[in-house]
């Protein structure tokens, strides 16, 4: 398969998880939980199936996260959804999870606009938390709340975020793309300087030498 028409299929596939979110909004406002259940699962396949055609795509035609902000959309309305058909769900598991949640995506969000070049990464152990994550709402509309997988799924899901966050600090410590002061190394040596006629001696004068 081209790379291009691998990265057509895997953007049509995001764009299908997105849409997806008006009627399963709907459906979940009509208490129609089966609807909820079959249009939630085929929506949560587009994420494994566009991760396989991305990886086999050519590069975004810009660099913006997409898949990723489609993740999380997807996450927050899950966590409506669960609201809307698991009443006492959010006031039994807010906390602590949701004001992580919160400060975690706050963070890495800021990092975004501070280094827009930087480039998001998609860990191992973050696609499979979103797996995980994905799984809680068909569970919880079949088996009603079980309380040790919900927690399970959302111990997991912070500790995703919070691998993440760190590895986008340490990317953008690393990137250079900051509006500080140059580093003592990269700056020009004054005129007249032992350092400036030492970088101005050609290498064939010091082989000669």
């Amino acid at each position: 398969m081209k790379p291009g028409t691998a990265r057509t299929i895997a953007d049509a596939l995001t764009w299908a998880r997105v849409i997806s979110v008006v009627p399963i909004t709907v459906l979940a406002v009509y208490q129609l939980r089966w609807w909820v259940f079959g249009l939630y699962l085929a929506a949560s396949l587009t994420d494994l199936l566009d991760g396989r055609f991305a990886r086999r795509a050519g590069p975004p035609a810009t660099d913006l996260d997409f898949d990723g902000l489609a993740d999380l959309l997807f996450t927050v309305m899950t966590v409506f959804w669960l609201w809307l058909l698991m009443p006492g769900f959010l006031a039994k598991y807010a906390l602590p999870y949701l004001p992580l949640f919160v400060l975690l995506e706050a963070y890495m969000t800021v990092a975004r606009v501070r280094h827009p070049r930087l480039a998001v990464p998609h860990l191992r152990f973050g696609r499979f938390a979103m797996a995980l994550f994905f799984s809680l709402l068909p569970v919880l509309l079949l088996w009603g709340d079980v309380s040790g997988f919900v927690h399970a799924v959302l111990i997991i899901g912070i500790a995703s975020k919070a691998q993440l966050a760190l590895a986008m600090a340490r990317r953008a410590a690393g990137s250079g793309d900051y509006s500080g002061p140059a580093p003592p190394c990269s700056r020009p040596a004054k005129r007249g300087s032992p350092a400036s006629s030492e970088n101005m001696t050609s290498p064939d004068s010091r082989s000669r030498e």
